[in-house]
């Protein structure tokens, strides 16, 4: 069972899962099955669930998470803990293990790190049922808005228009990995749940400041430009400094590490972002790519 299977991380889980033969329940979005609504995971009440992916979530890019609207904090820590009181009782009371998506995002001080650090804390009272994979600036391609990242921003302002815009200084650091890296890490901790750590990061171990970020995406657009100057990139920063974030070290040495370590460089992820949206665009040229 994937919860929500209609968002970047829950696509690539069910990909992956049905490219192995996997029989997926899904939960898309809060229009295919609302989970804040009591009552909601009866849906599966006569469903045979061996295993479940809690992935839903109300969460997005920094411009989503560090909004200094009121009404979006509060949101956030509403819808989610609304979930929680859905999903998790639902799970323990079924006995179905499952892994928990939470994010290195969990000791900051506002309202998706608080959300972050309860979800958490309520796996760890289950008893091992659940096990707490933190993911580390998941990148991919999705549609593109209030809650999308600040790489897909970047890629999808490039096919439109050859140019994309940074919010920031871009001096701030961050460790990114490709989506596709991300659905094989859960992948893995299904198949080896048991021996799992409580808590596993998901990540490259590499610290890059968004001004390398943004070459790598520039020479990734460059490469496939060629002759095609259309295809071009450039970034364009801003003069305002990211919001300051205390610097943590993922723990890239448990039992899922020594089966699982991401492939896909930064370069080529952007290559991959990158053609994700021309397809995208080519499919509706009339609209920006999403």
């Amino acid at each position: 069972l994937v919860l929500g299977s209609g968002g970047l991380v829950g696509r690539a889980v069910v990909r992956w899962l049905e490219e192995r033969g996997y029989t997926v329940l899904h939960v898309r979005n809060r229009r295919h099955i609302d989970l804040r609504v009591p009552g909601a995971m009866s849906a599966f009440d006569a469903r045979n669930i061996s295993y479940c992916f809690f992935l839903a979530c109300e969460v997005g890019g920094s411009k989503f998470i560090e909004s200094s609207e009121r009404s979006t904090q509060a949101g956030i820590i509403d819808s989610n803990v609304r979930i929680y009181q859905e999903v998790l009782p639902y799970l323990a009371r079924r006995d179905i293990p499952f892994v928990f998506t939470s994010s290195y995002l969990q000791e900051t001080e506002n309202s998706y790190g608080v959300v972050k650090r309860l979800g958490e804390q309520w796996v760890r009272n289950l008893g091992g049922l659940g096990k707490i994979l933190r993911l580390w600036n998941v990148y991919g391609a999705e549609n593109v808005g209030l809650k999308s990242h600040v790489l897909s921003d970047w890629a999808a302002q490039c096919v439109a228009s050859g140019r994309a815009q940074s919010r920031t200084d871009g001096n701030e650091e961050r460790q990114f990995v490709h989506v596709d890296d991300t659905a094989w890490a859960l992948g893995e901790a299904m198949q080896r749940h048991a021996n799992l750590a409580m808590e596993s990061d998901i990540s490259t171990g590499a610290w890059v400041d968004m001004r390398a970020v943004a070459r790598a995406l520039e020479e990734a657009a460059s490469t496939d430009a060629s002759e095609d100057t259309t295809r071009a990139c450039r970034v364009e920063f801003a003069s305002t400094p990211a919001t300051h974030r205390v610097r943590l070290s993922p723990k890239l040495d448990g039992p899922l590490h020594q089966v699982w370590a991401p492939k896909i460089s930064l370069l080529e992820g952007c290559r991959m972002l990158l053609a994700q949206y021309r397809e995208r665009a080519a499919a509706s040229p009339d609209s920006p790519p999403e």
